[in-house]
């Protein structure tokens, strides 16, 4: 379910935090600030790399549907929210609101 105000929230990377891409298939996240290390599926990967620039929920999610065909349409929303959340929660991800909210 969406929110009224949900794409005027931007997601962008913490810049701190090491990418170390072990194959096509994932990598490694390394967070200085917290020593924290993620290790991230394909999926996740793509989600980090859109993250190095500004994006909100919704163009996230039609990028990965764009990108992944076998991504079932009802559950992108709830898995990139669900990814998103888990990810700004331990400072991988930082939040940027819109001024027009």
């Amino acid at each position: 379910m969406r929110t009224k105000n949900e794409n005027l929230v931007e997601y962008i990377k913490n810049p701190d935090v090491v990418l170390r891409e072990e194959d096509i298939d994932g990598a490694l996240l390394f967070n200085p600030d917290t020593n924290q290390i993620k290790v991230l599926n394909t999926t996740g990967l793509f989600i980090w790399k859109l993250c190095e620039k500004k994006h909100n929920i919704g163009n996230i999610i039609k990028a990965l549907k764009n990108s992944f065909d076998q991504v079932p349409d009802d559950k992108a929303s709830e898995q990139v929210k669900s990814f998103i959340n888990e990810m700004k929660e331990s400072g991988f991800i930082g939040i940027i609101k819109d001024q027009k909210e």
